[in-house]
Order: structure tokens, then C-alpha cells, then sequence
């Protein structure tokens, strides 16, 4: 979903912002979503990337070095010891809920 939904923030004029709980930008992610990182890259709007330091999917240091090359605001909050699927669980609904409102607060008016 994150890949799609990344590809799709610069078609929409609302979107003032994005969103990203565990994308995917590893080997094998990048091999099925590869043709929409771009998108989001290149995006000048801001963006926020969540994710847990044992996703089985993307390597803290693959987020790292995928964002170097954002255009635009980019945050990033990384949960220690959380997996993919775990972030998606009840335990993380109030952390999550706390860093997306405090980033949708902090875009522009």
C-alpha cells in the first residue's frame, strides 16, 4: 500500500503531505515496487517515514540510504525492535497516533 500511495501524493492536489508506516524499499520490495519509489522521492511535499528497526522488509540502513535522495521534508521515526507487521498491531496505536498528528501539526497553514 505505501508504494502505491507514494506514487499517487503528487497527483492529487489536497494531498498536502504523506505518510509512510514501514515502506518497503528493500531488495526484494524493490524488485515488486521499485517503478513507485520515484514518486515519492521526488516529491517536494513533506513526508513522514515510520518504521520498526527489525522490518523484515527494509533495513534501517536501506531507509537511510533511500532518503538520501528525497526532495522535499523528510522525517523519519524508527520504533526499536518492531517488525513490519507488529507496528500494525494495538500495542503501537497510540505512538502511532502521536507522530502522525504531531506531523500533520507541523505542516504548513
Amino acid at each position: 500500500g505505501a508504494p502505491i500511495a507514494g506514487s499517487a501524493v503528487d497527483k492529487v492536489d489536497q494531498v498536502v503531505g504523506y505518510v509512510s508506516i514501514g515502506y518497503p524499499f528493500g531488495l526484494l520490495a524493490s524488485i515488486l515496487f521499485g517503478r513507485h519509489h520515484d514518486a515519492i522521492l521526488k516529491s517536494e511535499k513533506p513526508k513522514l517515514f515510520i518504521m520498526g528497526t527489525k522490518d523484515g522488509f527494509t533495513s534501517v540502513k536501506q531507509l537511510q540510504n533511500k532518503l538520501k535522495s528525497a526532495a522535499g521534508r523528510v522525517d523519519t521515526h524508527l520504533i526499536e525492535g518492531a517488525g513490519h507487521f507488529q507496528m500494525e498491531g494495538p500495542a503501537f496505536d497510540a505512538q502511532m497516533v502521536d507522530l502522525i498528528v504531531n506531523f500533520i501539526k507541523s505542516l504548513p497553514k
